[in-house]
């Protein structure tokens, strides 16, 4: 649906702009602009999902007339009819609905036309007040079974309302696929499709009536760098003598993992065993649960219960509770305590993780009725903060992806996850009010060879700034980012070139005493830490002057990854990192910067003639190789598809914080340049 359906419904805003957001998701997810079909990577899976489509308005009194469009499925006669639903009594189950007829048979666009007449029309209808006053331009009507009604509103249901012929979208024919699933098969047993190995199993561990009592546990392991995460769920069935029926312990799909998820998991597994009918208390010591149970089961069904994590669990509970008329109390017992059965669920839970990894599909346990998939996973979280993340996701890759870094070659060279962390300590990059704001400003623009150098300077300037100069201080080399580093010109006393050799050697010394003292290591470690192509400030190499802008290079976090977490290297890293370029920034840059001011002094070139501009008969500007922007469409497809289901299935927080990848690419163009 487009915007302004949305708005109709009431879902958004009457008034305002239509969001970005929104914009992204018709530019990138839908075939075109001006289509509804998916582009085939988001098709839903028919083999194992199903929708639901909407039920007729319950807030409408009986008796009133409320129009709402519909389709009905005659069981009788297995015919279906589009029209209005135009008074309802739904203490009879019945309705009153207008009959409209298709004027084309096409699938991708059918007008509908009302129907002038035919052998479902029954004459006394019509002569009822409310139609005859409303409904004078519709001629067909029908008494329906509300049971075997359902709504699909539209933005043209306005247009109906006008009696005016309509032309529908594909979304009709969605719809119809809809109803026929429905209404054929009204039962929540076609959730039975979604059937797996593991789930025909467990089918076979159906508990008697006698059990009272399940104790529910889960366990949670976070993903490190040489282990995924992992789930595992267990449950004790006890009879009302406190004998132990059954009991059953599981790893599960970790698809994003966390400790409730595990909690969740137990209760669904355990009800999933019960018999229809049963009664049961559900002992367990998560407070959370209980909490949440309060919300998403005992109280009535509400819509916002999709925008939670966990959503698919949630109404997977709902639909065991009410398909086989379970009745459930939650009882809380105290974590850790002396619960002899609490602790025999919590070691069964434990051990489970010892077990061979899970050959199941993460859809084993999912009873919802509307499955909502990313490549083969599912999305069990608020969906405009997993499309968010995708569009972020995208950026990263993006990003990653720039001329200026890809000049290099693979962005593979870089440890980009430690790049994100170093700059994201920045704690007053996002804020006008920081202590410092020239240094942060010197080392964003210095990650992308922003800096104003003369090279820099020749490309934009070309009128004030002649390609023929050199560098003011030695006159010897172009003066390009990587030739403030090695430039031979001596001070009485200053040597930059030295000056960046010392800063080289005192940053590897400060990081290599920083990890020894995590933990003694032998002299090899030492010996190749220090050969590491990184601290090669002699030429110096490549992978030492990325290390320079702040690009820190995979080599170097592969090697230390063989000893410590990446977490532990990036926070010994990056505060090292920060002192690093200070000391460039203070005794490099800005003493280059006086040099370089009384340079443009004495080649006639002021503040002024900088802000003039060119003139008519200069040459035009000559861009650089490095400032063309790589654009989504050069990213791989399947870069950041594998990427992102790889972390739904880690369960880190590996989008949350990508904010600084906008402000990478929109905030240097506000920053004046000196």
């Amino acid at each position: 649906m487009n915007w302004l359906d949305l708005r109709y419904l009431g879902i958004v805003g009457r008034k305002g702009r239509i969001p970005t957001w929104f914009n992204f998701i018709k530019n990138n997810f839908l075939s075109s602009p001006f289509s509804s079909l998916l582009l085939p990577l988001y098709f839903i899976n028919s083999s194992f999902t199903l929708a639901f489509p909407c039920l007729l308005d319950h807030t409408v009194k009986d008796y009133f007339f409320y129009p709402q469009w519909a389709i009905n499925f005659n069981s009788a006669t297995q015919t279906l009819s589009v029209g209005r639903v135009c008074i309802t009594y739904k203490k009879q189950d019945s309705a009153i609905m207008s009959h409209w007829l298709p004027v084309s048979s096409s699938a991708d666009e059918r007008s509908y036309n009302p129907c002038p007449g035919c052998s479902f029309n029954i004459p006394a209808l019509s002569k009822k007040s409310a139609i005859k006053q409303r409904c004078n331009s519709e001629k067909c009507f029908f008494n329906v079974i509300l049971s075997e009604t359902v709504g699909y509103p539209t933005r043209n249901a306005k247009v109906f309302a006008a009696y005016l012929p309509i032309t529908l979208s594909t979304s009709w024919s969605y719809a119809t696929s809809l109803a026929l699933v429905h209404l054929s098969k009204p039962s929540l047993s076609t959730f039975s499709t979604l059937s797996s190995p593991l789930k025909d199993k467990t089918n076979d561990i159906v508990l008697p009536l006698s059990v009272q009592s399940l104790y529910t546990d889960g366990s949670f392991h976070v993903a490190t760098d040489s282990s995924p995460a992992s789930i595992t769920s267990a449950w004790l069935a006890l009879d009302n003598d406190g004998l132990i029926l059954e009991s059953s312990s599981l790893q599960l799909f970790s698809c994003l993992p966390s400790a409730l998820r595990s909690e969740i998991y137990a209760v669904v597994l355990g009800l999933n065993a019960l018999s229809r009918g049963s009664s049961i208390s559900i002992h367990t010591d998560c407070s959370q649960l209980i909490s949440l149970w309060k919300r998403f089961v005992d109280a009535p069904f509400s819509p916002k219960l999709l925008r939670e994590h966990n959503h698919l669990l949630w109404l997977s509970i709902r639909y065991l509770i009410m398909d086989r008329d379970l009745k459930v109390d939650l009882i809380k017992v105290p974590a850790h305590g002396d619960d002899i059965y609490n602790m025999q669920a919590d070691s069964l839970a434990k051990d489970a993780h010892s077990s061979s990894p899970p050959n199941i599909s993460p859809l084993a346990f999912c009873y919802a009725p509307c499955l909502l998939l990313f490549n083969s996973l599912p999305i069990d979280m608020n969906i405009r903060h997993f499309l968010r993340s995708i569009a972020d996701a995208r950026a990263l890759l993006s990003f990653c992806s720039l001329a200026r870094f890809t000049a290099f070659g693979s962005p593979s060279l870089f440890d980009w996850a430690g790049i994100y962390f170093c700059l994201s300590q920045i704690k007053g990059f996002a804020s006008h009010k920081n202590g410092r704001p020239e240094f942060w400003i010197f080392r964003i623009k210095l990650l992308l060879d922003m800096l104003p150098t003369l090279t820099t300077l020749q490309q934009r300037k070309p009128y004030l700034y002649s390609p023929d100069w050199l560098c003011p201080q030695c006159n010897s080399a172009p003066e390009d980012l990587n030739h403030l580093w090695t430039c031979p010109y001596i001070l009485p006393d200053l040597n930059l070139c030295l000056t960046h050799r010392s800063e080289i050697v005192k940053f590897r010394d400060s990081c290599l005493s920083s990890f020894l003292s995590l933990k003694p290591l032998d002299i090899i470690f030492q010996t190749e830490f220090s050969a590491l192509e990184c601290w090669n400030y002699e030429t110096p190499s490549l992978s030492c002057l990325w290390l320079t802008r702040g690009l820190l290079p995979a080599h170097l976090t592969a090697f230390l990854n063989q000893h410590f977490p990446l977490s532990v290297i990036y926070k010994i890293i990056s505060p090292l990192l920060n002192d690093f370029q200070v000391e460039l920034y203070g005794e490099i840059w800005l003493c280059r910067n006086v040099l370089f001011h009384a340079w443009e002094e004495s080649q006639g070139i002021s503040a002024a003639s900088k802000l003039r501009g060119s003139s008519i008969n200069s040459s035009p500007i000559v861009s650089s190789p490095h400032t063309n922007n790589s654009s989504l469409a050069t990213v791989s497809q399947d870069s950041w598809i594998s990427w992102i289901s790889s972390s739904i299935i880690r369960g880190g927080s590996w989008i949350s914080h990508l904010d600084f990848l906008r402000r990478l690419t929109v905030q240097p163009l506000r920053i004046s340049f000196w």
